[in-house]
């Protein structure tokens, strides 16, 4: 278990949001984190460690967002060609005229539309 902090999580999200602030008013991160930390009063290397730990949520954040969007995007694929299996199987169950067996062998073509509608999933 980690040591207690004495800094809230609303004071280091408002010295990170500080650093990322004047970060391009200063020459590099580390002389931010150094203006930003005398600011602040607290040491320069919790504020960067801070500022890292900041930097690596937002990635993760980043990449599970793209993950999500990714499985949305295939779920939707897999549900067109399964809306697809389903019309064709309605469209060759039940001929237009209602009659079941409209054309030929009606266990063949089902048959056929059944192991169609299986490869597709």
């Amino acid at each position: 278990m980690g040591r207690p902090t004495r800094y809230t999580p609303a004071f280091r999200a408002q010295a990170v949001a500080q650093v990322r602030q004047t970060r391009p008013r200063h020459t590099s991160e580390w002389a931010a984190i150094q203006a930003v930390a005398a600011t602040f009063a607290i040491s320069t290397e919790t504020l960067r460690t801070w500022v890292r730990g900041a930097e690596s949520t937002a990635e993760r954040t980043r990449a599970d967002l793209r993950r999500h969007q990714a499985e949305i995007r295939r779920l939707a694929r897999e549900n067109t060609e399964l809306r697809r299996a389903l019309d064709l199987l309605r469209a060759t169950a039940t001929s237009p005229t209602g009659n079941r067996a409209a054309q030929g062998d009606r266990g063949t073509r089902i048959s056929t539309v059944r192991d169609h509608a299986v490869r597709l999933l």
